[in-house]
């Protein structure tokens, strides 16, 4: 039976962390070819391509411009340049789903926090989101899915910088899945709760949330 994803280029930024690494490893069991992006991605490569499913093109679609096996790529998210050098379309390519799960975490109150940690996770957050986005060679009814946060609605102490830019993510999501329309590419915003990972390890501010909020998960589909 064939593969739901097969012969599709799924693109997942943040593909280090747990919830990006686990997005790859979903789609490539589903038939996708996946480019894993991320600061770390080289350096994790050993340990996430035994998770992925062995791609193979399908033979009816020779054809497609898309990489003909799993891929790793260095991306810092919070450089504007390499963000435009990889989205180029010569290092990537034509993508048909595009995941944007890059993020860092804040766990001090604002007033302890420096301008240049609140500039950062703005730029990692939000920014990168945005320019990813604008930058991509998304396929004709493709889907883009940006990672946001429960905090986004809910707040959080001791993350006032981090609850406003994924809170950024949604707007921004609204707003593109309408200028995405005409060429019928989806754009929808995946809202986590508390993930248990490297990125909020140590966190101590933060009270501890309730296990109604744990398993929480808003998928918002915006029509298109």
């Amino acid at each position: 039976m064939a593969l739901p994803f097969a012969g599709k280029h799924c693109v997942v930024v943040g593909a280090t962390g747990v919830i990006g690494s686990s997005i790859a490893k979903a789609f490539s069991h589903q038939g996708a070819v996946i480019s894993l992006l991320g600061r770390s991605a080289l350096d994790a490569r050993p340990r996430l391509e035994p998770q992925l499913r062995p791609y193979s093109l399908p033979g009816t679609d020779t054809a497609i411009a898309i990489p003909t096996a799993h891929q790793f790529i260095r991306l810092d998210a919070s450089d504007r340049e390499q963000i435009k050098a990889v989205f180029d379309g010569t290092t990537i390519g034509p993508i048909d789903i595009l995941v944007n799960c890059a993020g860092i975490s804040q766990t001090t109150l604002l007033k302890r926090t420096p301008d240049e940690e609140l500039s950062a996770i703005v730029d990692t957050n939000l920014l990168a989101t945005m320019l990813i986005c604008k930058h991509a060679k998304m396929r004709p009814n493709g889907c883009i899915i940006n990672i946001s946060s429960l905090m986004a609605t809910k707040g959080g102490l001791g993350a006032t910088a981090y609850a406003a830019s994924k809170a950024g993510v949604i707007g921004f999501t609204r707003a593109l899945c309408r200028e995405m329309a005409s060429r019928s590419i989806r754009v929808n915003a995946l809202l986590p709760g508390w993930v248990n990972g490297s990125m909020w390890t140590g966190m101590y501010i933060l009270p501890p949330i309730s296990s109604s909020i744990d398993t929480q998960c808003l998928f918002l589909l915006y029509p298109s």
